[in-house]
């Protein structure tokens, strides 16, 4: 136990270490890495003249008052570019999300990430559609976040903000099993509503923000609880349609629903929406959690849809004003629905043709990149060797290896040490979790179950009576030993011994699947702490949260990058004990899990582009890197994909179609950009060497290339930025330095442009209707010659293959329509050099993306 003044030490030191952290933030607009804020701890130490045995507590005081929030932004039109009624602003502390904030603010949220969450909330209504808008509208978008970081607190404030706007219909789709209805239930429960909806507890029971404030005039019906079990009427807490009639109450009552992903559920809320009244007149949200898992029309295009898309689809068509707001950690099913599918019976499909939200977590969520790629000094990944003769073609084929004795052992050591953390700090202690995911055979289960429970019943009698079996303290000693050998974790031997018996006592063991009836139920736990070995597979792999998971052991192998995403359970918040984490793995799996997370990081990459960039979903092609032998989502949610070699490398991206509009706002920009390149290449007058690549994306950025049904809009600068900043990560990286050329005529009359004489390209637009300059072509082979090193040849290709594989060419075409109207623009050619280390990557492309392509 810690004296008041070693606790003071620790807060004095992490006060003033998350007041440098501030001023880092205002300073740069970013956080601190982790490693970083571990440095600025040990600098308030020595300027405290405190002892570095405090620097772990230190670190861990300071997670704990650092964001939890999220922040985002969207992959949408700039507002001002938009149609109208399309973006709204919402009003600013509203009620029902004032008061879930409080809510968050009692949970350790700070007021910096309260006012993220409420403006990232707002702006994701603001693209919803506005309740006070009347006739008929429809709203489709997309929120992304990583696995585990706190999408439903997303969505639960966003539930609270369209509630205060004026939404009066809320149905969740909650996930295809009972628990993770059930979750989703108890997060609403106390988020929004803040009354307890089980029908086993006491009537009108407040619970979360129903402690915290009363709203008047408020009135909310929950049409279901959180009872487990479906389809009872009794029990049963999803959504039965006479007792919802029956509860119906006329008036601004507010009518929120959590029901499971089920074809039937959906069918009964659309049935309750088209007959009672004028219920389908008023503005409907629909959120669809986990929205790649089942909710994606897998038949082909002449077939009627899937049961549970096609139900979305018809619910979503009952109601006359309606958004649907998908949520997910892996978009890659979503983002390849053709955006132009739809059905007479049905509607449109749910591609998120309005909006796509990027959430971003802040450093204290323990995600792919920390896990995987920032190992450092924790030994974080261990290697698993020993379990091929253990698990056969997803069954139990054999006594339990080695490596998961030794895994077992270890969450009891450090379930010992988080507690002797918690209770120096005068703190209770929390869940404690592992989790064993070797198959996704409900039947291996259970004798999975059965092997691990004697196993810890041998640990627990070698340990409390050690007379015959004394080996069990030196074991568990030596497992001590290994977890605190690569740092220390500031609890001794013997400050953890009196904590293992206690551990053992209160550990489950519970198979978590289809076939069982446990459920992982954190908040009515014993005590109301939970100490639990989960073993499982399709439950534990999609949405369900395994509080305070500190070790998994992870046998399970899948051949599609979504899966595999979604079974890392082991990513989250681990404030506190992130040190404790450990994820025991086949060597194979860790190389897997880094690809996806290489091909994961890429999509967001892109995403980021294209928001900056301001273009809609329906606008810009989406192409996801595929790791080899794998694809991204299931093959049968690929029937609208395709996927290629990538094609870039060694190609001339021309910018051919442009607005006659535009035509003087480009031809100024490009004349500009010429005027600030500086010196030419020596010897030359209109090439210019070694330009940065921030100062052409730049332009580029500005630059406006005609949308059109083929092509997107800007689809030819969307293609190349996305594969230059690919390049920019590779290693070595390349494409960080450019040549630039004007390109114009040998004879003719020479006019000023930028400072430069040159004599404009003469081309006819092929046609020109809708006020259109589409150019058809507009490059030279021979203008690729003048790229740096580049030397003579017969073609195009023999060109690029002399270039070095590290420098872009952009081409200036000053051009003139050789018509009566003589319109001066300019137009771009991207020329990338051959790369054959880029050109084995293989790519699936959405429709848009296809369509960009036909041009390219």
């Amino acid at each position: 136990m810690t004296t008041p003044d070693y606790q003071n030490q620790i807060d004095r030191a992490a006060e003033a270490a998350v007041k440098m952290i501030a001023m880092f933030r205002h300073t740069t607009g970013r956080a601190p890495e982790a490693d970083h804020v571990r440095r600025l701890a040990e600098q308030v130490l020595e300027m405290l003249a405190l002892g570095k045995e405090l620097l772990d507590d230190v670190v861990r005081a300071v997670e704990r008052q650092q964001d939890i929030s999220l922040d985002g932004f969207f992959v949408v039109p700039p507002e001002e570019e938009s149609p109208a009624g399309t973006i709204w602003q919402p009003v600013p502390e509203t009620p029902l999300l004032r008061r879930y904030l409080r809510l968050l603010e009692k949970e350790g949220w700070s007021a910096e990430s309260r006012v993220r969450l409420s403006r990232v909330t707002r702006n994701i209504l603001g693209r919803c559609g506005n309740p006070a808008v009347a006739g008929e509208w429809s709203r489709r978008g997309m929120v992304v976040g990583d696995v585990q970081s706190g999408k439903t607190t997303s969505y639960v404030s966003l539930i609270c903000a369209a509630i205060d706007a004026g939404y009066r219909n809320i149905v969740i789709l909650g996930g295809r099993t009972n628990d993770l209805r059930h979750q989703t239930q108890e997060r609403v429960d106390l988020g929004v509503t803040g009354i307890e909806s089980s029908r086993v507890a006491h009537a009108k029971t407040k619970i979360g923000v129903g402690l915290i404030e009363s709203i008047p005039d408020l009135i909310t019906l929950s049409l279901t609880s959180q009872d487990h079990v479906s389809g009872n009427k009794r029990a049963g807490g999803d959504f039965n349609k006479k007792r919802a009639t029956h509860n119906n109450i006329s008036g601004s009552v507010i009518r929120i629903a959590v029901i499971k992903k089920h074809a039937t559920m959906i069918g009964h809320v659309t049935d309750w929406l088209r007959d009672n009244g004028e219920l389908h007149t008023e503005p409907l949200l629909l959120i669809d959690d986990e929205a790649d898992d089942a909710s994606i029309d897998t038949n082909d295009p002449d077939e009627s849809p899937t049961a549970i898309n096609g139900a979305i689809r018809c619910l979503l068509k009952a109601a006359q004003r309606h958004s649907y707001v998908a949520y997910t950690a892996t978009p890659y099913a979503n983002v390849m629905i053709d955006p132009e599918a739809r059905g007479t019976n049905h509607g449109e499909d749910l591609f998120p043709r309005d909006f796509i939200a990027l959430l971003t977590p802040p450093p204290t969520y323990f995600g792919a990149r920390r896990f995987l790629a920032e190992q450092g000094s924790h030994r974080r990944m261990v290697d698993v060797t020993d379990a091929d003769n253990w698990i056969d073609s997803g069954q139990v084929a054999g006594p339990l290896p080695t490596s998961l004795k030794e895994a077992l052992r270890e969450f009891v050591i450090v379930s010992a040490i988080r507690r002797v953390r918690r209770e120096r700090a005068g703190k209770e202690r929390q869940h404690e979790s592992m989790l064993i995911h070797a198959t996704i055979r409900a039947g291996a289960h259970l004798k999975i179950e059965d092997q691990v429970r004697a196993e810890m019943e041998r640990l627990q009698a070698g340990w409390d009576f050690p007379v015959g079996e004394a080996e069990i303290h030196t074991q568990m000693k030596d497992t001590w030993k290994s977890i605190t050998q690569d740092r220390s974790v500031a609890a001794s031997w013997d400050d953890v011994k009196p904590h293992i018996t206690d551990v053992f006592d209160d550990c489950r063991i519970e198979s978590i699947n289809g076939e069982t009836k446990a459920g992982l139920d954190y908040r009515r736990a014993r005590n109301g702490v939970l100490t639990v070995i989960a073993v499982g597979g399709m439950k534990l792999s999609r949405g369900l949260t395994l509080e305070g998971l500190t070790t998994s052991y992870h046998l399970r192998t899948s051949r599609q990058h979504d899966t595999m995403m979604q079974m890392c359970r082991w990513f989250g918040y681990r404030t506190g004990f992130e040190d404790l984490c450990r994820l025991h793995a086949q060597p194979d799996l860790f190389r897997v899990f880094r690809a996806i997370m290489e091909s994961d990081e890429e999509l967001r990459s892109e995403l980021e582009d294209m928001a900056a960039l301001g273009a809609s979903p329906t606008e810009f092609g989406i192409r996801i890197r595929t790791s080899p032998g794998m694809t991204v989502t299931a093959r049968n949610k690929l029937k609208h994909a395709e996927t290629v070699r990538d094609a870039l490398a060694g190609k001339t991206l021309e910018v051919t179609r442009t607005a006659m509009k535009d035509a003087d706002h480009n031809d100024a920009l490009l004349q500009d950009f010429v005027r600030r390149l500086g010196m030419p290449r020596e010897g030359c007058r209109d090439v210019w060497d070694n330009v940065p690549w921030d100062d052409i994306s730049e332009v580029l950025e500005d630059y406006r290339e005609q949308q059109s049904e083929i092509t997107g809009l800007r689809g030819k600068v969307f293609r190349a930025v996305s594969y230059i900043n690919e390049a920019r990560k590779a290693q070595p990286p390349r494409l960080l330095t450019w040549t630039v050329a004007l390109a114009g005529r040998q004879k003719g009359m020479p006019e000023d442009y930028g400072g430069v004489s040159v004599v404009r390209v003469h081309r006819t637009p092929q046609d020109d209707d809708d006020g259109i300059l589409n150019f058809g072509a507009i490059s030279d082979p021979a203008d690729e010659q003048k790229a740096r090193g580049a030397r003579n040849a017969s073609s195009r290709r023999a060109v690029k293959a002399t270039r070095p594989r590290d420098e872009g060419l952009l081409i200036i075409y000053p051009i003139v329509t050789d018509d009566r109207r003589k319109i001066r623009t300019s137009n771009v050619a991207i020329s990338l050099p051959n790369d054959e280390e880029l050109r084995r990557h293989i790519y699936t492309l959405n429709p848009v993306a296809q369509r960009q392509a036909v041009q390219g």
